[in-house]
C-alpha cells in the first residue's frame, strides 16, 4: 500500500473508519517527536494518530499547584480516552510514544482485548524524577522500545520484549548541510542546567551562541529564550562548532542532539559516549572530559577549521540515513502489521 493510502486514517472517531492497523499515540504538536515519525508510520502501515492529553497541551510550561492539579485531572481521563478509542477503532496494535500519562493498568486492559501494545521511550525510564510510571508501563507493554542498549539491557529481565531504535533527527527542520565553507562560531541549544552552565562558562571570550529553556533568566552567561526547531536548524547550519552537553540521565550515551548537530554539518563537541551513536573521538567528533577540557578542544578546532570540517563531514555520512522518517518504518514494523 502507498503513502497516500496509509495516510488518509488522520483521527479517531470517525465511524467509516476501518478496523485494523495502527493507532499512534502520543503529543502530536508541530515539532513533537510523534509529529517527526508519524510519515513512517503511514507510509507503512495504516495509521490513526491520537493525543490522550490533548486537553493539556495549554499547561506546558506552566508551573505551580494548579497546574499540576490540572496535570492530575488531565492524566486521570487519559486512560479512559485510549480504551474507548481503542474499542471503537479496534487496531491490530497501538504503540505510545512515551505513553506520559497512560498508566500499566490501561495497557493491561488493552492487551486483554487481543491488541498488541508497543512503547517507544525516548528517556531513561528509570530517571529518578522523570516520569515515574514509565517502567511499569513499558513492562506491561508487549515490547518496549528503548533508543538505548544499554538502558535495554537493564529492563530486559522485567519486560516481555524489549527492542532499541536509536534517536534520529527530523529533515524538515535539520535538513543536510556542507560542513565547512562561510561557519563561524560555537552553538550550544538545550535547557539549562548547573553542569551546563558550569561548562559552558568555561568559554568565556569565544564566539559562543546559547539558546534554550532557562538561559535568560538563570544564567550569569546569558542567553536567549527557547528557540523552535525550524531556527534551531539555522543556527546549526551557520555555526562551525556545535556543543552537545549531556544531561546526566543520557551518561555513557547520546541524545537527539547528536544527529541534528550532525546534519547540520557543525563539528560536534560533545560528552563521551557510543551507546546509540555512531560517532566516535577524533574520526568524526570530539569528546571532552572536563570544562578546562573542553576549551581545549574548541580552541583546537576553531585553529583548524579544515580538519574541524572533514570530521563533521563523515558524522554526517554516518547518519544521513537516520531521518525519523526511517526511524518512524523502524517502529511501525515492530508492530508485525504488514
Amino acid at each position: 500500500m502507498n503513502g497516500a493510502a496509509h495516510g488518509e486514517r488522520r483521527r479517531p472517531g470517525m465511524a467509516a473508519d476501518p478496523e485494523g492497523g495502527i493507532l499512534l499515540v502520543g503529543e502530536d504538536a508541530p515539532g513533537a517527536l510523534l509529529s517527526s515519525l508519524r510519515p513512517g508510520f503511514e507510509a507503512t502501515a495504516p495509521t490513526t494518530v491520537m493525543n490522550p492529553l490533548a486537553g493539556a497541551r495549554e499547561l506546558v510550561g506552566l508551573q505551580g499547584p494548579a497546574a499540576a492539579v490540572r496535570r492530575r485531572v488531565a492524566s486521570r481521563s487519559a486512560d479512559d480516552r485510549l480504551i474507548e478509542t481503542v474499542e471503537q477503532l479496534r487496531p491490530d496494535a497501538v504503540m505510545l510514544i512515551k505513553g506520559r500519562g497512560i498508566s500499566a493498568d490501561a495497557i493491561t486492559r488493552i492487551r486483554s482485548t487481543g491488541t498488541r501494545v508497543l512503547c517507544y521511550y525516548p528517556d531513561n525510564p528509570a530517571w529518578r524524577g522523570g516520569d515515574p510510571g514509565a517502567g511499569a508501563r513499558l513492562v506491561a507493554c508487549d515490547t518496549a522500545i528503548l533508543w538505548s542498549t544499554r538502558q535495554a539491557d537493564l529492563l530486559a529481565t522485567e519486560a516481555r520484549a524489549v527492542e532499541v531504535v536509536p534517536f534520529g533527527y527530523d529533515a524538515n527542520w535539520f535538513p543536510l548541510a556542507s560542513p565547512g565553507g562561510n561557519r563561524e562560531g560555537i552553538a550550544f541549544l538545550g535547557t539549562w542546567s548547573p553542569r551546563r552552565e558550569r561548562f559552558l562558562a568555561a568559554l568565556d571570550g569565544l564566539p559562543l551562541r546559547v539558546a534554550g529553556t532557562g538561559w535568560a533568566t538563570n544564567s550569569a552567561i546569558g542567553g536567549g529564550d527557547p528557540i523552535v526547531e525550524t531556527n534551531a536548524g539555522e543556527v546549526l547550519r551557520t555555526a562551525a562548532i556545535g556543543i552537545n552537553l549531556l544531561h546526566p540521565q543520557c551518561a555513557g550515551a547520546h541524545n537527539m542532539r547528536t544527529r541534528e548537530i550532525a546534519a547540520c554539518g557543525a563539528l560536534q563537541i560533545t560528552d563521551p559516549g557510543l551507546d546509540g551513536t555512531p560517532l566516535t573521538d577524533g574520526e568524526s567528533c570530539l569528546w571532552f572530559s572536563n570544562p578546562q577540557d573542553l576549551r581545549r578542544r574548541v580552541e583546537s578546532a576553531l585553529e583548524n577549521p579544515i580538519e574541524a570540517s572533514e570530521m563533521a563531514r563523515k558524522a554526517q555520512f554516518l547518519i544521513a540515513d537516520d531521518t525519523y522518517v526511517a526511524r518512524g518504518r523502524d517502529l511501525a514494523s515492530l508492530t508485525g502489521i504488514d
